[in-house]
C-alpha cells in the first residue's frame, strides 16, 4: 500500500470536553502504530476514545471505539433495626 494515510482521533474527557485530531502519515506502519497509541490513555481519565484510519482515497482501513463502562451503584446495606 502506497500513499498517504489519515488518522482521525476523538477523545471525550471525564470533564466532557472533546479533543479532535486529524493527522496525516506517509506510511502504513507509522499510521497503524499511532492508531494503537490513541488507546494508551485508557484508564487515565477519558470516557470515550474513537480512532479511524483512512487511506489516501478516504476509505476506512481500521476503526475502533472504546467507552468507559458505566459504574453500577453499590447496593445499599440494610441497617439493623429498620
Amino acid at each position: 500500500m502506497n500513499g498517504r494515510y489519515y488518522l482521525l482521533t476523538i477523545t471525550i474527557t471525564s470533564a466532557g470536553t472533546e479533543n479532535r485530531n486529524l493527522t496525516p502519515y506517509d506510511n502504513i506502519d507509522t499510521a497503524l502504530r499511532k492508531f494503537h497509541e490513541a488507546f494508551n490513555v485508557i484508564g487515565g481519565g477519558p470516557k470515550k476514545i474513537v480512532a479511524t484510519l483512512l487511506d489516501s482515497n478516504l476509505n476506512e482501513v481500521k476503526h475502533d471505539l472504546w467507552e468507559q463502562p458505566e459504574e453500577e451503584p453499590e447496593p445499599e446495606t440494610p441497617v439493623e433495626g429498620e
